[in-house]
This record gives C-alpha cells, structure tokens and sequence, in this order.
C-alpha cells in the first residue's frame, strides 16, 4: 500500500498536470521569464490540494445575496448628487489624488447630463460585473457566518479560473471515488458557471449597444443630410501592460467569439487616450461613439468600442500620468456601456461600504425592510474615519490591534494595515489623512487544515482560512428620476462564485498579489 506521503505526491502531480492541460495558469512573476516581446512564461496559477470545507447554509446565504446586492448598487449609483457623492466626500478628500479625481471625473458626467438630462447622456446603460467577497465568522464551521470583506464592482477577476478549479476538484473527487467505490464523494461539490455567466454578461451589453444604435439609425432614415459608417461592435477589455493574470483574461475572450460571436481587443487607457476618438455622428450616442484601431499589423479598420470591460484601472498605478486619465475620461463621456461606470466604481469604495453599514442607510436601496434585514445581516461592524470620526472605535483599536484591520480605498490586495502597523498609521496621521481609510471589525474565521501548492509543490500544509466570493451580473438603465425603477433591469443574476485559501498566519487575501491560493467549496 502506498504511504499517505507518495499518495498526496500522486495527486499533486495530477493535479498540477490536470491545470497545465487545462489552462488553469497565471504568467509566472519572475521578471526574467518575460520572452522579448513582453509576453510571459506560464506557470500553474497556486491553489489548494483539497476543496475548502464551507458550510452549506452559510454558501447558500451569500449565493441568496447576490440579485438583491445587484439592486443595491444600482441604486445608490444612481443618487450620484443626492447621496453618492457626499457619502465619498470624506475619503475623496483625504485620498485627493485618486479617490478625489474619480469624483471630480463623476462630477463632469453629472454636469454634461444636465444639460439634456439624464436620459440624453450618451449611454444611459451601466453594466456591473460584481463580485460580494465574504469570510466566515465564528469559532468553528457550525456557527460560522458569512461577513462581507467588500463588494468588488471594479476589474473583478478569476471567474474563469476559479470556474475550472471545481473541475480540478471535481475531477480529483471522480478519481477518489473509483478507488473507494463511493460514487457519491463529489456531490457537495457545488457547480460553478462563473465563466459563463460573465461571458453572457458582457454579451448582453454588446446587444443592447446595437439595439441603441440601430434604433438612433432607424430614426434618421428619412433624413437624406445623416450619414453614418457603421463600424463593428467589440468588447474592449481595459488592461495592465504586463498582466500576470492574462489566461483568467483571455478565456472570457474566447468564450465570447466561440458562444455569442463577439469579439474581445485589448487596450490600456493609454492605448485608448491615443488612439480613441469619437464617431462625430450627433444623433447616435451623442456624437460620441468610440472608435478604436483594429487588431492586426495590417488593420486599417476601426471598431466600435460597445461594452468597455474594465480589468484594469483600479489602482493610482494605473494611472502613472496625465494620459491615463484622459483615456478614462474618453471612456466615461462615450457611447460604449462601461464595465463599470464610474458611478459604479464609486459605490465600490470602503467609504460607501461604512456609510451603508450605517443603522437605516441601506434601506433606501432595498425593495422591503425584510431585504435591507437580511442584506445587513452580513456588515462587520465598520467605523468612519476623518474629521468627527469614532474616537470609541479609533480608542479601541489602539488598546486592541488584534480585533481590527485600516482598510485605504484601494483594490487588488496588499494595502490593508494590521496590528502594530494600523497603530502606527492612525497615530501620525491627521483627521483628514485618516479620511482616506475605514476602520472594520477583525473578522475570525475558523480553521481547517488544507495543502496548498505552487509551482508544483506543497508549499503549506496546516492550518488556512478562506474567502468566498460571490459573482453577480447586472445590466440596467439609469433613469431621470434618478430611482432604480422597476423596468431599469435588462439583466440581474448571479452566476458563480470564487473561493480562495490561505496560511491562518496571512493577513492579505488577494491570488494575483501572490498572498492567496484558488480552491473551490465542499459544502459541510
């Protein structure tokens, strides 16, 4: 009989050859591995041995959350002057130099709609491809409940790969199960259609485009003065130059062309500050329809920007200078349905997180008192930070750095301040640099043991905590009123989920940061 130790060896090998096969890889980090034409050397994405134990209760709450969190921050996009903005203002002016630009840039859209209305901006349509991330709460599996870390409504990723990592288990439970003879060993191992779902989404933003301008088109028919050279529609995937999470990337690009016929190009806000212009057709969007360059050497063509998806964006890296500003600006004054909208992406912030944890804050975007109950079941508790901020939560976290986390209003994992260093942070900085942050309750998850690898080794074997996270698409209109009315949804699922593990004695979360390892739920 083989030794436990030569089993766990088999199915590492396995398993690390099941994702070369099956492209559940990331570009390897090691800067030396890019080729000369900037491209990178792959290498198995990190993920755990064993599927991560979730209770089903707990699973099934955050899959229920999703549809009415969709709602949620549709609306509050849609109180721009009426709410939005003053629930960001503290940390806008504390972080002036990229949360304070985001809102002087939805200050120019708001400005441009009045002076036809919000129905005459150039796309009333927002897509939002979101992802809920949870961590359970308690001191074991049986009384763990789902707290919300954030809600993702900017770049967000691993859809497609956590999609195959349930195949990976699933395939792994299948072998099991023939050398037991217990067929039934994958059958909480829950189906995941991430990938797909993602893939419709973004589909379903391309169609609705069309529809828009074929309608705008058909209007000036009779007009012999209108002219217009249609131009084909194309996802535009907004990216990082030397994106180490490309195959996550260019699945959903495939998945697009070989599922709904729609193509994927990829560009920076640089590319698209250079190279992005408008159609000058005033009757359709606006006169604001954005042209792109076509892929290809020897591409003379243009494509219509019609869904721009952005995976990048996120971060002040990503904007070194002034271009990239002006690419995202081009963006948000044009015709194309943005992925998300920077009304969209404000609602994102861990500013707007607190201010909807706030006792009655969240019920004005729920459709019942009993959805706005259960949405809030799932807040940590949150603290504001700035000028008149909560000097008992600023007190105890000082006496207590263990039981709380600085959260600054950035995304993409390693930014989070813990213990001696959150102590630091809040004692030298002023009330207003304090703004910039929030202040959230440690959440404590249970432990369980699991065997992470990378590059084809375990290179942890103890005791790891995870983070669930829960995908959600919506596509819908903004209305003049401003409300989310009953006939703004033209899409609302939710289609997926992500699950990612990590040592206990790790603080940040993110698999691309390089802290995380991808894993999928075994429902207990």
């Amino acid at each position: 009989m083989a030794s436990p130790s030569s089993n766990t060896n088999h199915l590492v090998e396995v398993a690390s050859a099941w994702c070369a096969s099956n492209g559940v890889l990331m570009g390897a980090r090691d800067k030396e591995t890019r080729t000369p034409l900037g491209n990178h050397i792959f290498e198995p994405a990190p993920f755990s041995l064993d599927p991560t134990p979730v209770p089903r209760s707990a699973f099934e709450n955050a899959y229920k959350m999703a549809k009415p969190f969709n709602g949620v921050i549709h609306s509050a996009a849609s109180h721009y002057e009426d709410w939005l903005r003053a629930a960001v203002k503290t940390a806008a002016e504390g972080d002036a130099g990229f949360t304070g630009k985001m809102m002087s840039l939805a200050d120019e859209v708001i400005e441009m709609d009045k002076k036809g209305g919000v129905d005459k901006r150039a796309q009333n349509v927002a897509l939002g491809i979101l992802r809920s991330d949870y961590m359970l709460h308690g001191s074991t599996m049986d009384d763990a409940v789902p707290l919300q870390v954030e809600m993702n409504t900017i770049a967000s990723s691993f859809g497609c790969l956590s999609t195959k990592i349930s195949k990976l288990h699933k395939h792994l439970a299948t072998l099991a199960s023939f050398q037991s003879g217990n067929t039934s060993a994958s059958n909480d191992l829950p189906d995941n259609g991430a990938a797909d779902g993602i893939a419709a989404g973004l589909a379903a933003a391309v169609k609705e485009y069309v529809r828009q301008r074929d309608m705008a088109i058909s209007a000036k028919e009779n007009d012999s003065s209108f002219e217009f050279v249609l131009h084909p529609p194309v996802v535009v995937m907004v990216v990082q130059p030397g994106e180490t999470n490309s195959v996550d990337q260019r699945d959903l690009e495939f998945l697009l062309l070989e599922k709904h016929g729609v193509r994927l190009i990829r560009r920076t806000l640089h590319d698209i500050a250079s190279q992005g212009q408008y159609s000058g057709a005033e009757d359709v969007f606006c006169g604001r329809e954005l042209l792109l360059r076509d892929d290809g050497p020897a591409s003379a063509g243009m494509v219509a920007a019609a869904a721009v998806y952005y995976r990048a964006g996120y971060t002040p890296d990503d904007y070194p200078t002034s271009v990239e500003w002006e690419g995202r600006k081009k963006v948000e004054h044009s015709g194309a349905i943005k992925c998300p909208d920077i009304f969209y992406h404000l609602v994102g912030t861990k500013k707007v997180q607190q201010v909807l944890a706030e006792p009655g804050s969240l019920r004005q975007f729920c459709t019942s008192d009993d959805e706005a109950s259960f949405l809030s079941s799932c807040f940590a508790d949150l603290h504001a930070l700035g000028e008149g901020d909560d000097s008992d939560a600023v007190s105890a976290a000082l006496e207590n750095p263990s039981g709380y986390v600085l959260k600054p209003q950035r995304e993409g994992g390693g930014n989070n301040l813990y213990g001696e260093e959150m102590v630091a942070a809040l004692k030298s900085m002023s009330y207003k640099e304090r703004g910039a942050f929030i202040l959230m309750q440690r959440i404590m998850p249970p432990a369980f043991s699991g065997k992470l690898v990378r590059r084809g080794d375990i290179v942890y074997d103890g005791e790891c905590v995870c983070e669930i996270g829960v995908f959600g698409i919506t596509l819908r209109r903004y209305h003049k009123s401003g409300h989310d009315a009953e006939d703004s949804a033209l899409m609302n699922e939710v289609v997926g989920h992500i699950l990612r593990t990590k040592s206990i004695e790790t603080d940040e979360g993110g698999v691309a940061a390089g802290y995380a390892f991808l894993s999928s739920p075994q429902l207990v």
